[in-house]
């Protein structure tokens, strides 16, 4: 063996842990158990330190179909060990917390959607009370130590459902190369305007284990009434649901669903 060759070799791999370790997060680059303690010794430096969410955002969706609704919370952040959201009035009403392999990785995406109880044992006055109208305060502490902020206004602006025109359940047979689907506009929601449509059409379940469902979901503007499915997405002799979403300016969101076969 080239003896030159194989000490620059040795050289070039320490050097490459050496880099490693000193760009990557403390808490990435050991994998102690006791990563409690650890963290808090490696990131004093860190601590104090304040950085803003990349997004944080607290929306309703109401189902006017099948008169339910629920609470969706979406956070986009550098990696962290956990987070809270406190209500206007100060109040806890929700916190995520990592641990073992989780907090050493830290997140950094987390979509949440709570249950949606029918009206019939949850009436809507009544979820409304349990999440008042106001500013939500999020805060998380940073697998670095850092204390990570953001604040989503919240209301309860609703829409009222949009009124799916076709294909409409127990209807003619879609094409499934020409299918369109259309709804009827809806108006403002507590003067709040309409900004957008959610457009979704959904097999399910699919014949892939992998992809329990195959999903078609396109955001349309506000004067959209239809949408052309792109040919090839539908596959003959099979049904669909679809649901049309009505986004008011704060986000929240009313759906009407349905359903409708294609043709052989």
């Amino acid at each position: 063996m080239n003896t030159n060759w194989h000490r620059l070799a040795v050289a070039s791999v320490a050097m490459a842990a050496f880099i490693l370790t000193a760009v990557a997060p403390a808490a990435w680059a050991d994998d102690d158990d006791d990563e409690e303690t650890r963290v808090a010794e490696t990131n004093k430096k860190s601590e104090g330190r304040i950085v803003k969410l990349k997004d944080a955002r607290l929306k309703i969706e109401l189902n006017a179909t099948d008169g339910d609704a629920g609470i969706q919370v979406f956070i986009d952040s550098d990696p962290w060990k956990s987070m809270d959201i406190f209500d206007p009035y100060g109040k806890m009403v929700f916190r995520s917390t990592t641990r073992g392999s989780f907090a050493k990785q830290g997140g950094t995406e987390l979509f949440l959607e709570s249950a949606e109880p029918n009206f019939s044992q949850l009436p809507l006055g009544e979820f409304l009370k349990r999440f008042p109208e106001g500013v939500y305060q999020f805060r998380g502490k940073g697998i670095e130590g850092e204390t990570l902020i953001s604040t989503a206004i919240f209301t309860h602006n609703l829409a009222a459902g949009p009124e799916l025109v076709s294909p409409l359940d127990g209807g003619a047979l879609v094409d499934s190369n020409n299918a369109v689907v259309t709804w009827n506009p809806v108006g403002a929601a507590n003067g709040s305007p309409i900004v957008g449509y959610q457009v979704l059409i959904v097999q399910s379940p699919s014949t892939i284990p992998a992809i329990p469902k195959i999903v078609l979901d396109i955001i349309m503007p506000a004067t959209a009434t239809s949408l052309a499915v792109p040919s090839g997405f539908l596959r003959p002799n099979t049904r669909y649901s679809w649901e049309v979403l009505a986004i008011e300016a704060s986000g929240n969101q009313t759906l009407s669903t349905s359903f409708f076969q294609t043709a052989p």
